[in-house]
């Protein structure tokens, strides 16, 4: 009795799997016990399913801001990199402009320095330059701009040098018309904008608006012929027995980075 009990439903279930493999009739009775059963397993799995929601959208989350961070890193080191690339080109520029220039280099001795600030002022208009003693300066050598005369070194550090402009109103300079050889002495005029006067002028000389006078090598301070200023107002006082001459210094300063030292000869 207890083996047809045991193997009746066992031999029932075997008939049931072979009648249903071999004519599926009994696919539409699982689909509608697996319709009903369905909001179940949902229900069930629905934990685990949120918290793999939820972690993905924090992962996700992170890792946006993770790669956010490190687009923006990327970005400024890129910035960077320009601007460093703008600032060698701007400054292969000038330095082309200033070895190309019109002075007479190619026959005197020089060393390049760059100007690391300017003193403006009505009576004191200095440049200093990153080199000094130990870079076998002197004090007494003229420092070039691309256009002309920028002044005369008369301080020395072990690593810095002052430069006196020409237009400094204790700045004389020995200067003489590219036109006509006409000598005078220029001067920096004590007043904010960068002026030189030409002294002791007589009256008689042939000077113009718009001739340039280059240095002078009388007295030995500055070597012969570069440009120091260009005429911009030439007038005689009734009161005064010269000509009352103002020059415009020809090297401008506000885009001065880089000067020439010359070597004393």
């Amino acid at each position: 009795m207890n083996f047809f009990k045991t193997f009746i439903p066992v031999i029932i279930a075997i008939f049931l799997i072979l009648f249903d493999y071999k004519f599926s009739y009994l696919n539409n009775l699982r689909q509608g016990v697996a319709t009903l059963i369905s909001p179940v397993y949902m229900l069930v799995s629905l934990p685990e399913k949120l918290y793999t929601w939820i972690n993905e959208q924090g992962t996700g989350k992170d890792q946006l801001l993770s790669d956010n961070q490190n687009l923006n890193a990327q970005l400024l080191k890129l910035k960077a990199q320009l601007q460093q690339t703008e600032q060698l080109a701007l400054e292969n520029t000038k330095l082309k402009s200033l070895l190309n220039s019109s002075h007479t280099l190619q026959q005197a001795k020089f060393s390049l320095a760059r100007v690391e600030h300017i003193r403006r002022s009505r009576l004191k208009k200095q440049l200093i330059i990153n080199k000094g003693s130990n870079d076998q300066l002197h004090i007494g050598q003229v420092a070039l701009g691309a256009q002309g005369v920028v002044g005369q070194i008369t301080e020395l550090t072990p690593t810095s040098a002052s430069i006196l402009m020409a237009s400094d109103p204790t700045q004389y300079i020995p200067v003489k018309s590219a036109r006509n050889g006409v000598q005078a002495i220029s001067q920096g005029l004590a007043e904010n904008q960068y002026r030189l006067r030409l002294n002791f002028v007589d009256p008689d000389l042939d000077i113009k608006t718009g001739d340039l006078f280059l240095t002078s090598s009388l007295g030995g301070k500055f070597p012969d012929g570069y440009p120091v200023g260009r005429v911009i107002h030439v007038e005689q006082h009734k009161d005064e027995s010269f000509l009352h001459v103002i020059l415009a210094p020809i090297q401008q300063i506000s885009d001065l980075e880089f000067v020439i030292i010359l070597e004393k000869s």
